[in-house]
């Protein structure tokens, strides 16, 4: 075997030293690996979920414990040694799997083709031979870096996403056009103007784009014709000076405004232009999301709203002495709607003027929310977020409801002790609260004990529920034994870092219009585990945001934005009972360990509520450190089975996220663009129909 190792350049786990002392443990080969390429192997059994591997300084791969993870290495001629350090780990790892294997040009090559058409969103067949090999070593290296690289740029987005489908749009209005003053279904558009008129350079930029509009199915109303109170028929245009409307805006509004009777306002995609010209910086938005336009004023600058509704909009600030203006008329217009007459059309038909500087939100936007929310009704309180956007505060109220806390556990009572002393120690501001412990057959001695103390505590109660694990038959038990007008379902593994976590989420709870809640839960390391699910990714739902720093600001600061969100997950996630019992709580039989959230927080959807992410609420996870890691023997079968469960109630939802972009990757959970085609259409916030 030594003689074998030594002609081939085999590598095997014996042939590495593992330096586990050090402040990032490594794994440094002993006799220097020959120049060249190599396929390295390695399987790693720890309770850290997920760490990441980082070969010689700069070659990287995510990895979780007890999954075998392969990827490509060159070992350079200067290459003084070859090591591994492994970074994220919070307990001595075992190496199970360590392969070093030589692998000659033509498999590399291969390997690497592989790799890039499964899962890089630029790559297909086709254009496979037009990148050269270097390109695709470092595009190779940029898919499995921890760090979130925008794997697509926004020039490529347009190239080869955008251009062909106008071109086919064109090819298809030339089959299909028609005069606009001759046809009686033909749409009006009235254009607002607004912003800094008195520059007259940039309003004669907005203007000009306005003339230079595809012809399509509307007409373009003079400025001095009066518009009527009943008006249903027109839409006033709203356009910044300065910014430009794309040629094909108009047209395109106009033909899915006649799709759709119903419809009260519309809006777009948009990015930013440069002085010169060039476009950069796209903002690809959620179907109607009421909750993201509350807290971020730049939730839209492409709005059309049909004339009735405007002109009603605008009386109800006058009448309350507000003056109006765009964020504002936003606000009234889309609140006199219901949310299947807002519509949300996935194209860029808005470029907004570059300014350098400009802030997200300011005092004003957070006044005129915080007036708009008093007009209707809501006592909550606004501020002025100083990395942008708004931060609401909806108030409990007095006296404050109970929330019932259910955590279910088995053995590993550091984890529990952990998190129950974290809750303790950070309970200021927070509801009055009891503790449902659910213990599924813990056998440690010092577990036992201790969930023997707690059941001798007040408003703690142990329920004894040995058995195969089921976490939706478990919860579903335990809510129904709650007393409290709120439950709060946390994992055994996550940390209260703050005081005010469970009030804040509390809060946001008790609106009557909102489903479930769930919080923004870090991994040990401070980066991202959830800020929300999004639908799709890997084929069912992904995090959002995952791996970023938590200081980060996340794609259009929606890392720190309360917003509308299709599922959170229930490791930390609060909901009103009634609520929970009332669409069926979470389904014991097809989601007994898998996806249960995922499922309930879509029936919640379906039920007619919303929803949300809470990021004023911080927690540690310390993901899944009760249950192990996965094995193939006990839990792929079952996972197999629940994800099919998942297809087969929710296929179409998984593929069409109202609350995400369909020009936003399902393949990472970065948010980051894909190249994949689609047919835009308006679409409402409404789940699709399976």
């Amino acid at each position: 075997m030594n003689l074998l190792k030594r002609w081939t350049g085999l590598r095997l786990r014996e042939d590495w030293d593992w330096g586990v002392g050090c402040q990032r443990p490594t794994l440094t080969l002993r006799d220097p690996a020959r120049p060249g390429w190599y396929l390295l192997t390695v399987r790693l059994q720890s309770d850290t979920l997920r760490s990441y591997g980082l070969i010689n300084g700069h070659q990287g791969r995510i990895l979780v414990s007890g999954k075998r993870r392969r990827r490509l290495v060159h070992i350079s001629q200067r290459s003084q040694a070859t090591r591994i350090e492994i970074l994220g780990l919070n307990d001595d790892p075992q190496i199970a799997e360590l392969r070093l294997v030589p692998q000659p040009w033509w498999r590399v090559r291969r390997l690497m083709a592989a790799k890039l058409l499964r899962l890089h969103p630029a790559y297909r067949k086709e254009s496979l031979k037009q990148r050269s090999f270097s390109q695709q070593w470092r595009d190779y290296n940029r898919l499995l870096s921890r760090q979130n690289f925008a794997l697509v740029g926004y020039d490529e987005w347009i190239e080869r996403v955008e251009m062909p489908a106008l071109e086919e749009q064109a090819l298809r209005n030339q089959y299909t056009s028609t005069d606009a003053a001759t046809n009686p279904a033909s749409v009006n558009f009235a254009i607002w103007l607004w912003g800094q008129r008195n520059n007259e350079q940039q309003c004669q930029r907005s203007i000009y784009s306005v003339s230079n509009q595809t012809p399509g199915p509307f007409q373009i109303l003079p400025q001095e014709q009066q518009l009527l109170a009943a008006d249903q028929h027109t839409w006033i245009v709203f356009l910044q000076a300065g910014d430009q409307l794309a040629p094909q805006a108009l047209a395109r509004c106009s033909e899915e405004i006649q799709a759709h009777d119903d419809a009260g306002i519309l809006y777009a995609d948009e990015d930013k232009i440069s002085p010169k010209g060039r476009r950069h910086s796209p903002q690809f938005k959620p179907a109607w999301n009421p909750d993201l336009l509350y807290s971020d004023p730049h939730y839209s600058h492409c709005w059309l709203i049909r004339a009735d509704l405007c002109i009603k909009a605008c009386e109800a600030m006058n009448a309350d002495g507000e003056s109006p203006e765009l964020y504002g008329i936003a606000l009234e217009a889309t609140a006199l709607c219901e949310e299947d007459q807002i519509f949300h059309l996935p194209e860029v038909l808005y470029h907004r003027l570059d300014q350098a500087g400009e802030p997200r939100s300011s005092s004003q936007t957070a006044h005129s929310l915080q007036r708009f929310l008093a007009r209707h009704g809501h006592n909550a309180h606004v501020s002025h977020l100083r990395t942008g956007g708004h931060l609401i505060h909806w108030p409990l109220p007095d006296p404050p409801p109970l929330v019932s806390v259910i955590i279910a556990t088995r053995d590993r009572g550091d984890l529990l002790r952990c998190c129950l002393t974290s809750l303790a120690e950070h309970d200021q501001g927070n509801p009055p609260t009891e503790l449902i412990v659910i213990d599924n057959g813990s056998s440690e001695p010092e577990t036992l004990h201790y969930l023997a103390h707690l059941e001798q505590q007040e408003n703690v109660r142990v329920l004894r529920r040995p058995g195969k694990f089921n976490y939706a038959a478990l919860n579903n038990e335990a809510v129904s034994l709650a007393r409290g007008e709120l439950v709060a379902l946390l994992n055994n593994d996550v940390e209260a870092t703050h005081p005010g976590w469970l009030a804040a989420m509390a809060g946001q709870a008790l609106r009557p219009e909102i489903g479930a809640v769930g919080a923004k839960l870090l991994f040990p390391d401070g980066t991202i585990q959830h800020a929300g699910v999004l639908l799709g990714i890997g084929g069912i739902a992904g995090h959002a945001h995952k791996y970023l720093a938590a200081e980060e600001e996340g794609y259009q600061l929606r890392l720190h934005l309360a917003q509308n969100l299709s599922a959170v997950t229930a490791a930390t996630l609060v909901v009103r009972k009634a609520l929970f019992e009332a669409v069926g709580g979470f389904d014991a039989i097809n989601f007994a360990v898998n996806y249960n959230d995922v499922d309930f927080c879509l029936r919640l959807i379906k039920a007619g509520y919303r929803n949300l992410f809470c990021p004023d609420a911080v927690l540690i996870h310390h993901e899944s450190k009760s249950r192990g890691a996965p094995t193939e023997a006990d839990t792929h079968a079952q996972w197999q089975r629940e994800r099919q469960a998942m297809v087969d109630r929710w296929g179409a939802a998984l593929e069409a996220d109202p609350h995400y972009s369909p020009h936003l990757s399902l393949l990472e959970e970065n948010l980051s663009l894909t190249l994949k085609a689609s047919t835009p259409t308006a679409r409402t916030s409404a789940l699709p129909a399976s």
